[in-house]
C-alpha cells in the first residue's frame, strides 16, 4: 500500500489532521506541535513537493493558532517558554520540510540517472546484439560468393590451357562477375550500417540525368540477371529528367532494389520504370515477376536483419539491403513503398520530392524503352 503515492498522501494528511486535533483539545503545556514533522516525513514517500509545503504551511499556522487560543492574554511575551517552544517547533518543521524536499530532489536525480544508465545499457546491448548478428551473417554469407569466385577463377585458369573449356570462358567470367558484385554489395552494406550508426553519413549533391543513373546501375546488375536467365528492362517514361541529389546514394538504393528483385525472381524479368507524378515528385519503380510478398510483411522487410525466405530462392541474405535503402531515401527527403501480392510479383517505388526534380534537359544518354537482355 505504501507504494501507492495516493495512499501515502492520504495517510500523511490524516496523521496531520489527528495531530492538530489533539493539539487543539489538549493544553498548551503538552506541546503536540513538536511532532508535527512526522506527517511531513511520511508525505515524502508520496514524492509530492506541493503536498509537503502545503502541509508545512498548515501545520505552522496551527502551531501558533493553538498557542494563541490556549495561552492567557496577560501571560504572552516573546520570552515566554511555551511561545519559545512553539517557535522552535515551527522552525524544526520548516527545516524538516526543507530536508525532505532536498531528499526528494536527490532521489529524482538518482532515478533519472538510473533511467539514463538503463537506457545506455539497453542501447549498448542492442548495438552488441546487432553487431553479433551482423558478424554471424557476414561469416556465413561471405562464404558462398568467395567460394564461387575461387572456383570460377580455377576454371578460368584451366580453360586458358584447355581448348575444350575455352568456349565456356565467357559464361564463367559472367558468373565470376556476378558473384564479385554480390560480394561488393555485401561489403558496402556493412559500411553503410556502420556509417548510419556513427552518424557520419552525409549527402554529396550533384545534378545528373536520371536516365544515365539508371543505365549505369542496370549495367552493373546485368550479369546477375543474365546468370539467372532474366530480362532486365528500363522504361523511361520521362527520359529527359534531371535530378539534384546524391548520385552515389541514389544509385545504391536502385542497385539494392534491382539486386533483390533479381535474387527472388526465377522466371520472367525485372523492369525499371520512371513516372513524374502530378505533384512534381518522381516515382522510380522496380517491378519484378517474383513470388511476391504478403501484406503483413510490408513493414517488416524494411527492418534490419529482416529476412523473407523464398521457396524459389534458397538465398536469404543479410536483411540489410531494404533497411539501408529506406534510410538513404529518407535522407534525401524521399521514401520507399512496396506493392505486392503473393505469386503476383512486387513493385518497389522510390519516391523523391519535387524539390529534387530539375527542369528537363536535352541529350540524356538514353531514352525510350531499353531491353538490357
Amino acid at each position: 500500500m505504501l507504494r501507492d503515492p495516493r495512499i501515502v498522501a492520504a495517510a500523511a494528511v490524516l496523521l496531520a489532521a489527528v495531530e492538530v486535533l489533539i493539539d487543539f483539545t489538549t493544553w498548551v503545556q503538552l506541546d503536540i506541535s513538536i511532532i508535527y514533522g512526522l506527517p511531513v516525513v511520511l508525505a515524502a514517500a508520496a514524492r509530492s513537493r506541493r503536498l509537503i509545503w502545503m502541509m508545512t504551511g498548515g501545520l505552522v499556522t496551527a502551531t501558533f493558532t493553538v498557542y494563541a487560543l490556549q495561552v492567557p492574554p496577560d501571560v504572552f511575551r516573546i520570552q515566554e517558554p511555551f511561545f519559545v517552544n512553539r517557535v522552535l517547533a515551527a522552525a524544526a518543521l520548516v527545516l524538516t520540510a526543507s530536508l525532505v524536499h532536498a531528499l526528494i530532489n536527490a532521489i529524482d536525480a538518482l532515478d533519472a540517472r538510473r533511467r539514463e544508465l538503463d537506457q545506455q545499457r539497453m542501447e549498448a546491448e542492442e548495438a552488441s546484439d546487432r553487431k553479433t548478428r551482423l558478424l554471424t551473417s557476414v561469416s556465413h554469407d561471405l562464404r558462398t560468393p568467395l567460394t564461387t569466385i575461387n572456383l570460377m577463377a580455377d576454371l578460368l585458369k584451366s580453360g586458358a590451357r584447355n581448348a575444350d573449356l575455352q568456349a565456356k570462358i565467357p559464361a564463367l567470367a559472367q558468373t565470376l562477375q556476378a558473384n564479385a558484385l554480390v560480394l561488393s554489395d555485401m561489403v558496402v552494406d556493412v559500411l553503410d550500417v556502420s556509417h548510419f550508426d556513427t552518424g557520419r553519413i552525409t549527402l554529396r549533391e550533384t545534378e545528373f540525368a536520371l536516365s544515365e543513373l539508371i543505365d549505369d546501375e542496370c549495367a552493373l546488375v546485368e550479369p546477375l540477371a543474365a546468370a539467372a536467365g532474366l530480362t532486365l528492362r528500363y522504361e523511361a517514361v520521362e527520359p529527359t529528367l534531371w535530378l539534384r541529389a546524391d548520385r552515389v546514394k541514389l544509385g545504391r538504393v536502385l542497385r539494392n532494389l534491382l539486386k533483390n528483385a533479381i535474387q527472388f525472381t526465377r522466371r520472367g524479368g525485372v523492369t525499371v520504370a520512371t513516372v513524374l507524378a502530378s505533384d512534381g515528385s518522381l516515382r522510380m519503380r522496380v517491378i519484378d515477376t517474383g513470388p511476391g510478398i504478403a501484406r503483413e510483411d510490408f513493414e517488416r522487410i524494411f527492418g534490419e536483419f529482416a529476412q523473407l525466405h523464398s521457396a524459389q530462392s534458397g538465398e536469404r541474405g543479410w536483411g540489410l539491403g531494404l533497411a539501408i535503402c529506406r534510410r538513404l531515401a529518407r535522407l534525401m527527403d524521399g521514401d520507399i513503398t512496396v506493392e505486392s501480392e503473393p505469386d503476383h510479383g512486387s513493385i518497389f517505388t522510390v519516391v523523391l520530392p519535387a524539390s529534387r526534380v530539375l527542369a528537363r534537359r536535352d541529350a540524356p544518354r538514353s531514352s525510350g524503352t531499353t531491353a538490357m537482355r
